[in-house]
């Protein structure tokens, strides 16, 4: 999968996980968190910030990233290349 974040027009590709955890890795002051933590932060700041309800559910890292990056194409925070 290649995707492009519409805030800033970084291009992304590979599974969704990789895709979030090259998110997790630019994420400023994050690097501490685990995957799952990032991923529900990163959810909690798409919330705050941009007044989006987006949600990333599964039991695993690779189902929340799943869920996250479909979230962020149907919001329109990322689109599909």
């Amino acid at each position: 999968m290649r995707i492009r974040i519409t805030s800033d027009g970084r291009v992304l590709e590979g599974t969704a996980k990789q895709i979030v955890e090259a998110m997790h890795y630019v994420a400023f002051g994050q690097e501490q968190r685990t995957l799952g933590e990032y991923i529900d932060w990163a959810v909690d700041q798409a919330s705050r910030m941009n007044e989006i309800d987006l949600k990333a559910e599964g039991e695993t890292d690779e189902e929340k990233a799943a869920s996250l990056v479909d979230a962020m194409l149907g919001a329109g925070l990322a689109e599909k290349m």
